[in-house]
């Protein structure tokens, strides 16, 4: 661990650990139980090596004093702290890995599904004639849009000013009509609804059009 680090986590570490001279002990102490928290602005710091701008937060506990740190993703895997599963063992390096990645994704899943929902309500509110029951409904049950319905949104989104996130409005072409769909729809729409497409819906657009 180099001098950057170590400065770092004596001045957070040691206050809140039993152990106060060694930090690789005192790291020893704390475990990853799984508590995680989208503060959905980044201007957090982590509490263990002041890293700023951190929107996903990661609670750690000390087994020895109960004291709680958020910190950053990051910090778990690069100091090696434990992360232990739902019967309580600790786990593997590369399992620990593997639990930290698939946790921090699932927050940003939630985040962007939560973006979503939110540019709808706030549709809602200004917008008498948008069916938000069935939008929010098809959404949570398929996670995405057919290009029909994306063309509908955003075209009500900009009308209306309504701040949305267009990588994260995702499009589905599984259905051959929603192939179908795509594929006769006029250039300018499929312009507006591009960057809601993956990379192989623009190849399989290109390809067929």
């Amino acid at each position: 661990m180099n001098s950057y680090w170590l400065d770092r986590l004596k001045v957070n570490i040691f206050p809140v650990s039993f152990e106060q001279s060694d930090v690789r002990k005192a790291l020893n102490e704390w475990v990853y139980q799984g508590n995680m928290y989208d503060v959905e602005i980044a201007e957090e710091t982590c509490e263990l090596c002041d890293q700023p701008h951190i929107r996903y937060q990661f609670e750690i506990f000390n087994i020895m004093t109960g004291n709680i740190l958020q910190i950053g993703s990051e910090c778990i895997k690069r100091f090696n702290i434990g992360v232990v599963d739902q019967k309580g063992h600790i786990l593997s390096t590369d399992a620990a890995r593997k639990k930290v990645n698939k946790d921090r994704n699932k927050l940003i899943t939630d985040a962007k599904v939560k973006s979503v929902i939110n540019s709808l309500v706030d549709l809602a509110r200004v917008d008498n004639q948008f069916d938000i029951e069935s939008f929010i409904k098809y959404f949570k049950e398929n996670g995405s849009f057919t290009p029909k319905q994306l063309t509908t949104l955003i075209w009500r989104f900009e009308t209306h000013k309504i701040e949305h996130i267009k990588p994260h409005l995702k499009m589905t072409i599984k259905k051959n009509k929603d192939k179908e769909q795509l594929l006769g729809m006029v250039e300018w729409k499929v312009q507006k609804i591009w960057d809601c497409m993956s990379t192989s819906q623009r190849d399989f657009y290109n390809k067929n059009k």
